[in-house]
């Protein structure tokens, strides 16, 4: 019975079968299944001790907790010999400094030489006590050693598969989250403009119908992490750590159906339920007619048809989606940025126009008004006799390092 118990909770080599009798006392400390239903163990009956806070390290407390919450066989065959390794380890060295006559760190010593197989044989055992005890220990821990080596690698690709198939937390802070993947390629566009201006911000895919991120995206990009899961569900967004992040992305469920907006509009209002103040929530539209829906909501909309209209636009007047498109790239020319005013509230349109193109020409940089946000809305060209508002924004062009605080300082002199 000892030995079967032994033998069910390790499942090791063929070796252990040979040299299971000389560790029949495990058995009388509770290293035994609690019952053939349960699947958790009684690890040489450290249960009582692991709970007494008084007595033994964090490390070990987390990692009897992490056993327990564990359900996979490696990990937990990996817990297990691990902590009987170190037992064993321990055993070993005292057995050895009493049969020897070592001091600890000599004790120390010569077992790490003996399981690692460094063997520098600088101290070889003596005595007979101590020959059995590295004959017979050593042997032990030899094998448990070689096998938690193999089982190390098993546990790091089960990790891997866990990160690569969606199923463990988003790693990133302060980044984006993107809700539906858009497609390989637009993906692809999307991370590569991103990373211009910050390139080490973390992305996060959430989608239920990808098993995997596409391999183009995984070959070229570091720090995409992909969790699976349907965008309704709460633990999603807990994994995802929205509320950790900075941007929020919904794409449409199905770019092809107007309808995917009714499930973006639910989407949008269960984010708010997540995400703090100062984080953005950006959905995109199948149909521009449906931005009614989002009224009252704290995200922005964005056409997907841009494209469409950038056609248009193009055909009634040259050179106009080719402006657009380099306005929105951040890889060409200088890019919008939403700035607020704070010195200048009061100002006209036209003193704002007058003062910025003369600061800009005495700082000798690059700055063009754009638009004027009020209330959330944005005129790309207000009137001259326009007075900017407290609670207004300002839209300008300008390259990467714009500091606007220091612009608007100069302005006001």
């Amino acid at each position: 019975m000892i030995y079967h118990d032994i033998r069910a909770s390790l499942n090791t080599y063929v070796i252990f079968d040979k040299v299971a009798f000389t560790c029949g006392f495990i058995y009388e400390t509770g290293f035994a299944k609690e019952s053939d239903k349960s699947d958790r163990y009684n690890i040489w009956g450290f249960h009582q001790l692991l709970t007494r806070r008084d007595r033994v390290p964090i490390f070990f407390q987390q990692l009897w907790s992490y056993f327990r919450m564990s359900r996979h066989k490696v990990i937990r065959r990996f817990i297990i010999l691990l902590i009987w390794l170190l037992v064993m380890d321990l055993g070993f060295m005292v057995l050895l400094k009493c049969s020897e006559d070592l001091t600890w760190e000599e004790s120390l010593w010569q077992v790490w030489q003996t399981v690692t197989t460094v063997g520098y044989g600088n101290r070889p055992a003596e005595t007979l006590p101590g020959r059995w005890t590295v004959m017979i220990l050593g042997t032990i821990a030899l094998a448990v050693f070689v096998y938690l080596l193999s089982l190390f690698w098993e546990v790091k690709a089960y990790f891997q598969d866990l990160r690569r198939f969606g199923m463990i937390e988003n790693p990133f802070t302060s980044g984006y989250v993107l809700i539906h993947c858009p497609g390989e390629k637009e993906f692809e566009s999307l991370v590569r403009e991103i990373r211009v201006v910050e390139p080490n911000v973390g992305i996060c895919v959430i989608d239920d119908r990808l098993e995997e991120l596409p391999p183009g995206v995984q070959i070229k990009f570091k720090d995409i992490h992909f969790v699976k899961g349907n965008a309704l569900d709460r633990e999603v967004y807990e994994k995802a750590r929205i509320d950790k992040n900075k941007v929020v992305i919904v794409f449409p469920e199905d770019k092809n159906s107007s309808d995917s907006d009714g499930t973006t509009k639910t989407i949008v209002e269960l984010l708010s339920e997540f995400v703090n103040e100062d984080t953005r929530i950006i959905h995109v539209l199948v149909d521009q007619e449906h931005v009614w829906m989002f009224k009252n909501t704290k995200s922005t909309s964005v056409w997907q048809s841009l494209e469409m209209l950038a056609v248009v636009q193009e055909s009634q007047d040259q050179y106009s989606a080719q402006v657009i498109a380099r306005v929105l790239k951040n890889t060409e020319g200088a890019n919008p940025q939403t700035v607020k005013p704070v010195r200048i509230v009061g100002w006209t349109w036209k003193q704002l126009s007058e003062r910025a193109i003369q600061t800009a020409y005495d700082m000798g940089i690059s700055v063009n008004l754009f638009a004027l946000i009020h209330d959330r809305i944005p005129v790309t060209c207000p009137k001259m006799d326009q007075k900017i508002q407290d609670g207004d924004l300002i839209s300008i062009l300008a390259f990467p390092g714009f500091k606007w605080d220091k612009f608007e300082q100069e302005m006001k002199h």
